[in-house]
């Protein structure tokens, strides 16, 4: 092995030395017309030829110069343009009165043949793409043929209107003669399989006798005494009466009606199930005859859906079917002005319950409930909210909005006469409940503060920052009360001195800083001129 790769090598060396070329390019599907060895080397000018495998057949359109490459000086050959593809066989031929089918028509593929319904295939049902086109031959489809009927006794064998044989499709048609009753049946059919549908009928004389009437019954259609093969009687029963067993029948080939002649019995209808929230209100049997009926009530707070009578009809049936019962609704229980309702629904039992809109109050029931005979009591109504006038307070007065009564949130305002205070708030207002909040005001009197006089003391009052207005002491209060100036601070009550101020006089006295259980308290923040 290692040897033929040296000599390999070698001749690639020897080759490239020289200018000759090596092994020449692969064709796809297909290969040189000399078969080479791989160290075989070709001189320069060397032309290699090519052909397609078996199958496949040059493109078309292809110059003759494209299948073949030559050894150029450079040790290289020359653009292979050559293509091999696969061999089209064409059309697989025709077949009359069949159809075939095929995925395509190149070497390897296979068409299949079919004949039309009523037709059979002669000869093999596919052709296969060979390399020198279609083997085989294309089949034939021939005309399904049936075999020749046999005669039959007392009636006419049909014979093949058009040719020698009975084809797919065909319809032979038998007759009886001198009377005779054909059993069986009258036309047979050739199959796409080449048999008949049916066999062959016979030819007989038949003849029925009327069978007696059934009690409670009659005939409807078919009134002769006697019947031929396969003529028909159709009865009824008469009213209040159902039947038992086929209503027609018919005349066989034995001479006997098939089946046998119905009967009539009475109408019998049994008692339905009782509806939901309901009873019966006539009529209790547990069994009913025809025309028989039944009276239906719902109870209490329930209607009827449905007829309410009901009656037993033939089939043994209630026409029509028993009624329900379902809840009454009482439907809109009324509209409220200013207010509004709430219920789940309006069916019975129910209760609707109503609410007035804020600043309104209610008069009457504030629900209604749904009963047998719709909503009882009356639809409430919603007032509007008013507050009548409060006693007007002791030594006060309204000071806005006096009238008698007073609407939803409207409000009134108090004051005090002079020389009272008020105890409360000033403004009420009109709420839901009929009522001012808060309660009106009260106006007391206005307290007076008890004060001490203190002696005289006829002592300079100590040195003190005076700022020009009379008073020395830092810090004090004046208040005068009934024409006395009253100060307060932290040297007050120690000296008295007059000043005077638009011609008024005022004393500065001592108050007692701590007021007996007999004092009121004093008002310290107040500053009043009283003429003395």
């Amino acid at each position: 092995m290692a040897e033929r790769l040296i000599l390999a090598l070698m001749a690639i060396w020897v080759a490239r030395v020289t200018g000759d070329c090596s092994k020449p390019p692969h064709l796809e599907n297909g290969s040189p017309t000399k078969k080479f060895t791989p160290e075989t080397l070709f001189g320069v000018g060397t032309k290699v030829t090519y052909k397609c495998d078996l199958g496949y057949i040059f493109k078309k359109g292809l110059l003759k110069d494209s299948r073949s490459v030559t050894c150029n000086e450079d040790s290289t050959w020359t653009p292979l343009q050559a293509i091999c593809e696969p061999r089209n066989c064409g059309n697989p031929g025709k077949i009359l009165n069949g159809y075939y089918k095929v995925p395509y028509a190149t070497f390897g593929s296979i068409v299949t043949f079919y004949c039309d319904t009523g037709y059979q295939m002669v000869g093999r049902s596919f052709r296969m793409c060979k390399a020198d086109g279609w083997d085989g031959q294309v089949p034939t489809c021939e005309a399904i043929t049936c075999g020749d009927l046999l005669p039959i006794m007392n009636g006419t064998t049909p014979s093949p209107r058009y040719g020698d044989h009975w084809e797919y499709g065909m319809i032979a048609t038998y007759s009886c003669s001198n009377g005779n009753s054909l059993i069986g049946a009258e036309k047979l059919i050739c199959t796409e399989t080449g048999e008949w549908d049916n066999d062959p009928p016979t030819c007989k004389v038949v003849e029925c006798q009327r069978p007696e009437l059934p009690a409670y019954g009659k005939i409807e259609e078919g009134f002769g005494p006697t019947y031929k093969y396969r003529e028909t009687i159709s009865y009824i029963c008469n009213e209040g009466f159902e039947m038992v067993g086929k209503s027609v029948i018919e005349c066989k080939e034995n001479n006997m009606f098939v089946p046998a002649p119905p009967t009539c019995k009475p109408v019998e209808c049994h008692r339905p199930e009782m509806p939901a929230n309901g009873r019966i209100e006539a009529g209790f049997g547990p069994r009913y005859g025809y025309q028989e009926t039944i009276s239906y009530v719902c109870n209490e707070g329930f209607e009827i859906v449905g007829k309410s009578v009901i009656e037993c009809k033939e089939g043994n049936m209630f026409i029509p079917g028993p009624p329900t019962c379902k809840p009454r609704n009482c439907d809109n229980p009324g509209e409220i002005l200013n207010g509004y309702y709430e219920a789940p629904n309006t069916t019975f039992e129910t209760k609707a319950t109503f609410y007035c809109n804020t600043g309104y109050r209610m008069v009457g029931s504030n629900y209604r409930l749904c009963k047998a005979n719709g909503w009882d009591g009356q639809v409430p109504t919603c007032k509007v909210v008013e507050c009548h006038l409060p006693e007007l307070p002791a030594n006060g007065r309204i000071e806005s909005r006096f009238r008698s009564t007073y609407k939803y949130q409207e409000n009134i305002s108090y004051i005090c006469d002079e020389g009272f205070e008020m105890v409360g708030k000033s403004v009420i207002e009109c709420k839901e409940n009929n009522t001012f909040i808060p309660a009106p005001p009260t106006c007391r009197k206005k307290k007076k503060p008890l004060i001490r006089k203190i002696e005289e003391i006829k002592q300079e009052p100590p040195p003190t920052n005076d700022d020009g207005d009379g008073l020395g002491t830092t810090g004090i209060v004046i208040s005068c009360i009934i024409g006395i100036c009253v100060g307060i601070g932290g040297a007050a009550g120690l000296s008295f001195y007059n000043k005077k101020r638009q011609r008024n006089i005022c004393k500065k006295v001592h108050i007692n800083p701590q007021p007996n259980e007999n004092q009121s308290e004093v008002n310290l923040n107040e500053y009043h001129d009283h003429p003395v």
